[in-house]
């Protein structure tokens, strides 16, 4: 049974709340199934000097992330900026990730222009301005590239799908030459946060290398009304085409876990679903309204950056155990 039928049958006891042990700790070549790697994200304060924050340049981190014991980084094309267009600036991440015995393994191309949009020749616009940044994608030698799913919210959401799945198949026709992955990622608010419209883009598309990243954290149905899709039944809708998933972060109570997300109950869709592979931390810092704790979790003072990523680490060790691979 592979992974997309097997989640159908186990998603349904899952997300009612059963607690499920692992199922599988290890691949099948006896490896750990997953992998760590550091979403940029998290640093975003000090990659921007904000107050209060160290100023970090970019070209540190993948010996930030090595440091940190992380296997893999996650480049925020926000962060990296003017980066992506400068071939020794590409060499030199390169070069760090060597040192620090880091891949480098995705770039987040936070472009907001409608790869959905009604418009044929918007949609080619849009697909061509992602061309330098798959081109830094192939240079640094990573996987793929993350995208928002942007069409034309005044239309019906089916109709938003058919155009979305048109602007990735046209950007695949770019990506697949460069043996890159397009990963759809639930970002934003409205329908491009519904993991199940998200998987239907992809079903749309139907071709391998386009897939989700599942993130455990955005799912905003409408920011102004503080109103959120269920984040277990999105994350279950996107697995089945998930070639990494986020594990998204913003407080923790005095036991470790997360105040947002039952990480134990994510994991198990997680594992029950099969997938292997990355698994990306982002610590995005405390969460604050709209959003609000689960009852039964009491946030304790606001982290760092780097606390708030090595408690992120230790919740994901708690629940992975032997399935987890960390260096050092």
């Amino acid at each position: 049974m592979n992974r997309r039928h097997f989640l159908r049958s186990a998603a349904a006891t899952t997300l009612a709340g059963i607690a499920l042990p692992l199922r599988l700790a290890h691949a099948a070549d006896g490896a750990p199934r997953y992998q760590l790697t550091l979403g940029q994200w998290t640093f975003h304060r000090a990659f921007r000097g904000e107050p209060g924050f160290p100023k970090r340049d970019t070209l540190e981190f993948p010996t930030m992330a090595g440091d940190l014991g992380f296997a893999g980084v996650d480049y925020s094309g926000i962060l990296l900026g003017e980066h992506h267009a400068k071939p020794a600036s590409l060499a030199e991440l390169n070069r760090r990730a060597a040192d620090a015995g880091v891949r480098n393994v995705l770039i987040l191309v936070d472009l907001y222009d409608p790869l959905g949009s009604p418009v044929e020749e918007t949609r080619r616009k849009s697909v061509e301005k992602f061309r330098p940044w798959l081109e830094a994608a192939a240079a640094l030698g990573c996987s793929g590239i993350r995208i928002n799913a942007i069409s034309d919210t005044n239309l019906a959401a089916d109709e938003q799908a058919r155009l979305m799945a048109d602007g990735v198949t046209r950007l695949l026709e770019l990506s697949t030459p460069m043996n890159l992955d397009v990963l759809i990622e639930n970002h934003g608010e409205g329908v491009r946060c519904d993991g199940a419209w998200i998987a239907s883009v992809v079903r749309q598309v139907g071709q391998p290398r386009c897939g989700t990243l599942p993130d455990f954290g955005n799912f905003q149905k409408d920011r102004k009304a503080g109103t959120f899709h269920d984040r277990y039944a999105g994350v279950a809708a996107m697995l089945p085409f998930a070639k990494c998933v986020c594990a998204k972060a913003h407080d923790f109570d005095a036991q470790g876990e997360e105040c947002y997300t039952d990480y134990g109950r994510m994991l198990r869709l997680v594992d029950d679903s099969g997938y292997q592979g990355w698994i990306e931390v982002e610590y995005e810092g405390p969460g604050g309204p709209p959003r609000t704790p689960a009852p039964e979790r009491n946030p304790t003072a606001p982290l760092g950056e780097r606390e708030g990523a090595l408690a992120t680490v230790r919740l994901l060790k708690k629940h992975l155990g032997t399935a987890l691979r960390v260096q050092g």
